[in-house]
């Protein structure tokens, strides 16, 4: 029997991982997430995909497979109801998804996928869902963790149905029919991250999802790398985000740079960082203590932790961390639910005693600096990654001119961020060190902009192209 893999995403892209494996009746999605770099082609902030008519749009746009037989019967109905031609599209039979980590560029199009279709996923993993369907706001593209059904009822009148998930463990193998598949832990900028090693009877393949192995203990790193060169692999189907880039960086040194930048700042500290990144919270976290200043988080920030930590996750918040509460004009049930458990801080307070603070702030919350009126005493910590579209670098010269216009410090003389950040994924030096030791016999080069330079770090390299399928 011969295994065919189709790449519907996740090619020549960062992110957009939605990759068929099928062999005999069997049919398993590796991720199936949401491409940025398609959306934005023709969708922005005030330019969305039209809720009422459900996936029809996402189809006529190839932005998700066109298939018959994997999404969610009140979604398919709307289309069977406008008479959209999803009787044209192929049928598939999917027994299963397997999630890499709770990421939106591998999870966030799940929401459509039929809610019977089990989701192989790690606890953190679903740990991290569980709490964004508590803070995300409820709209389509939300409903990974549980749906909100029929689509086409009025929201206050459709039910909640969870999603069929299946939690693995490290290194616990389990069956999908005749395959059999063990999830491998890894390191990412999310909770839960895992490789899958897929294995038929005669073909092994390594999904590598997103991972970063400067934060693994040699101990474990060790016990991967032998374990996936007995293995053998076959197809080493593998990420590229920084397949260009030599410097191998580590969390400390984020603390580093940054704790010598804020180190005599006198007035505010303002940061921001990725919701989801657990272990640059812990950084910033560590950072406000060492200068005894309060961590103020805003809602969806606190929320994530707290929720997180009282769901089981293993994370240590500090009595330095408090929430912002910032103005709202109405408070959802679980923001007020925070306000009443846990001390919270207002924008005149923190005004008043600037030195005494170190405030998380996103760009979608820029607009905060406003109340609490920092000016050239306070300094910006940019602790997150560099654009990497042109949406984020609008978005980013429009940071910029927030910082200008309160004379904040964080900005080099060329007028950008004196970054202090650590990517999630591995760089290319890494990666040429990890692919020697584990000696896979082909790599298809995924989630980069740059397939070619795998050319450069390994002999056996297999180029592809979005839609194709190749046969093995």
């Amino acid at each position: 029997f011969f295994m065919k893999i189709t790449f519907f995403g996740g090619i020549n892209e960062i992110g957009g991982n939605k990759i068929l494996i099928e062999e005999k009746g069997t049919s398993i999605f590796l991720d199936f997430g949401k491409s940025y770099k398609e959306s934005s082609l023709y969708f922005e902030e005030f330019v969305s995909p039209r809720a009422v008519h459900g996936i029809k749009d996402y189809l006529a746009l190839d932005l998700i497979p066109q298939k018959q037989g994997i999404y969610r019967k009140d979604l398919v109905e709307i289309l069977e109801k406008e008479n959209y031609e999803i009787s044209s599209y192929d049928k598939l039979s999917l027994s299963a998804i397997l999630l890499s980590h709770p990421h939106m560029d591998h999870a966030g199009y799940l929401s459509f996928i039929d809610e019977k279709i089990p989701v192989y996923l790690t606890k953190n993993s679903l740990l991290v869902l569980e709490t964004f369907n508590i803070i995300k706001p409820s709209n389509l593209e939300n409903e990974i963790f549980e749906i909100s059904y029929p689509h086409y009822f009025d929201s206050k009148k459709r039910k909640k149905q969870k999603r069929n998930f299946k939690e693995v463990s490290n290194l616990k193998g389990f069956r999908i029919n005749d395959l059999e598949i063990t999830p491998i832990a890894v390191d990412h900028s999310a909770p839960g991250a895992t490789m899958f090693l897929i294995k038929s009877k005669d073909k092994k393949i390594l999904y590598s999802g997103d991972f970063r192995l400067s934060e693994i203990d040699k101990e474990h790193l060790e016990k991967i790398t032998s374990y996936l060169k007995k293995e053998k692999i076959d197809y080493f189907l593998c990420e590229g985000t920084r397949i260009t880039e030599d410097k191998v960086l580590r969390e400390k040194e984020v603390y580093i740079k940054a704790k010598e930048r804020i180190l005599d700042i006198k007035g505010l500290i303002v940061a921001d960082y990725s919701l989801t990144d657990t272990t640059r919270f812990l950084t910033l976290q560590n950072l406000a203590k060492s200068i005894n200043r309060k961590i103020a988080l805003p809602f969806n920030y606190f929320g994530y932790l707290i929720f997180l930590k009282e769901k089981g996750f293993n994370i240590d918040i500090s009595k330095n961390v408090i929430l912002y509460g910032k103005k709202k004009s109405k408070l959802k049930k679980w923001e007020k639910n925070l306000i009443k458990k846990y001390p919270f801080v207002e924008a005149d307070e923190i005004q008043k005693n600037q030195k005494d603070y170190f405030v998380i702030l996103n760009f979608y919350q820029i607009q905060e600096l406003i109340d609490l009126k920092p000016d050239e005493n306070s300094y910006f910590l940019r602790a997150i990654t560099e654009p990497h579209s042109e949406e984020m670098e609008i978005s980013e010269a429009r940071f910029v001119n927030w910082i200008k216009h309160f004379e904040m410090q964080g900005l080099t003389e060329e007028g950008k961020f004196e970054r202090a950040h650590i990517s999630g994924h591995i760089s290319g030096k890494e990666l040429k060190d990890f692919i020697s030791k584990i000696q896979p016999h082909f790599i298809i080069p995924i989630h980069t902009e740059q397939p070619q330079e795998f050319k450069k770090i390994y002999k056996n390299v297999l180029i592809v192209k979005k839609g194709e399928t190749i046969t093995i």
